[in-house]
């Protein structure tokens, strides 16, 4: 009784004292993600296309140790397509393409694509309170594709759509690298997790397509596709822990 006075003029107690370091501890355990990125091409990709965005899903397993490894993929898509001399032969005398019952077609082209990574990282907790959190570093290795994806106003341009758009997509892919450096919170009570930072992106990339219609020839040009972006997360911590530990957490 006298120790749970003392403990409690000095404005702690064992207990509580056991509670905070818990919470604070260093954790491991599985990081589920859902990020969205906008991102800036660079390099070859600029002279294809714009700005675009991007949504992923990645899981990471975190150590103790504030290393990280897991996977992420990112689905692509925009609507800056700059490439269009593509079907300046079969455009009519009038500059539209037009269709098998004579009438004009209206042509879309939006950019798609997909990234499929495996990565590894390094967690620099900054604060004494919180080792769960902080700069957050991270690198990985994997496979990049895109292309132009066509949209006809009607299904009866049989020049451009089914199998015939493959002539003219510019699906494109290769090895690919990226690189993340931003912070990365982990709240003690599991409430907000978030990750914000600037993502890098390299691939070195070649034509997929046998041959592209309007040159009637194979591309066998080497590529250098960059992208620069912003990305924002949301993380979804399950941690894990040794069959000897306790867990507590503070209300």
């Amino acid at each position: 009784m006298w120790l749970a006075v003392c403990f409690g003029l000095l404005g702690t107690t064992p207990g509580a004292e056991a509670q905070t370091k818990s919470v604070f501890a260093k954790k491991q355990g599985y990081l589920f993600d859902i990020q969205y990125n906008i991102q800036t091409p660079k390099g070859d990709l600029e002279d294809r296309f714009g700005w675009n965005s991007a949504i992923g899903i990645g899981a990471r397993y975190k150590f103790e140790s504030g290393w990280t490894f897991g996977t992420q993929y990112q689905w692509m898509f925009g609507n800056q397509v700059k490439e269009l001399n593509m079907f300046d032969s079969i455009l009519g005398p009038s500059g539209e393409i037009i269709d098998k019952d004579g009438l004009f077609s209206v042509i879309r082209l939006n950019q798609r694509g997909h990234t499929l990574t495996a990565n590894g990282g390094k967690l620099f907790p900054l604060l004494k309170r919180n080792k769960n959190s902080g700069i957050y570093v991270e690198a990985g290795v994997g496979f990049m594709l895109h292309r132009i994806d066509i949209f006809a106003s009607t299904l009866s341009v049989p020049q451009v759509t089914g199998d015939y758009e493959k002539g003219y997509d510019r699906l494109t892919g290769g090895l690919a690298f990226n690189q993340f450096i931003g912070y990365q919170h982990l709240d003690p009570k599991k409430r907000v997790n978030v990750q914000v930072g600037f993502s890098f992106q390299q691939a070195f990339t070649k034509s997929l397509r046998t041959v592209d219609f309007d040159t009637r020839t194979y591309n066998d040009a080497k590529r250098t596709d960059l992208l620069n972006g912003f990305r924002i997360g949301i993380m979804v911590p399950v941690y894990t822990k040794k069959l000897d530990e306790e867990e507590f957490f503070i209300d």
